[in-house]
């Protein structure tokens, strides 16, 4: 009699040791799981960050390069001393041959003799005149793909093509009106090409502050 109700009993204890044990089991996996995403989270929270930051230090540097590249070597100087803009960059009337075509540069108005300066350290590209039109042209070769023209003027005694230049230098004189605006009177047309096309001076110039 008693070994049959010690069966039952056993039987009752080895369930109530197997449910025990899953739930220990459903527990301990819970808290894996728990515990495996709180840290696979805050692996990717610190990943985000730093990748952040490491986009920002990216951007501050490439900020600065852009701000190098721009800031220095491009920032002309005035062409002539007395800033007296005659015709600019544009669509305009040529009174001299008396037809409209457009002006690729500016022309600044001064006296025969007036001193010309190289608006950004170059080189001398070349120096051609054209006693008919044109009279004479300097071309100085800049970087970051920047020429500089200088028309109507006198190149400077001595002054050949190869030749450095600083920003300031002078490089010619205004000569006596003649050519293809000679009815403007005495003056410099300035051009300014970037990567072989013309562009507007003004956009390198501080006339308004002039």
């Amino acid at each position: 009699m008693n070994e049959q109700q010690s069966k039952p009993k056993n039987k009752k204890q080895l369930t109530y040791y197997l449910i025990l044990g899953a739930c220990i089991l459903v527990i301990a996996a819970v808290t894996l799981a728990v515990t495996l995403s709180l840290t696979l989270k805050k692996d990717d929270i610190q990943l985000d960050a730093d990748q952040t930051q490491d986009d920002g230090g990216d951007d501050e540097d490439r900020d600065d390069g852009d701000a190098a590249d721009t800031a220095g070597d491009n920032t002309f100087g005035m062409p002539v001393t007395a800033v007296n803009a005659l015709n600019g960059y544009g669509f305009y009337h040529n009174t001299t041959l008396d037809k409209y075509y457009l002006h690729a540069g500016i022309d600044f108005a001064g006296e025969t003799g007036d001193e010309v300066f190289a608006a950004l350290d170059g080189t001398v590209e070349s120096i051609v005149t054209d006693a008919r039109l044109m009279g004479t042209t300097i071309t100085l070769s800049h970087e970051n793909g920047l020429k500089t023209a200088y028309t109507f003027v006198d190149a400077l005694e001595g002054l050949e093509a190869g030749d450095a230049v600083k920003k300031g230098d002078v490089i010619a004189t205004v000569a006596e009106p003649m050519g293809q605006e000679y009815k403007d009177g005495a003056h410099l047309h300035f051009e300014v090409f970037l990567n072989g096309s013309a562009v507007d001076p003004g956009q390198y110039l501080d006339i308004d502050g002039k």
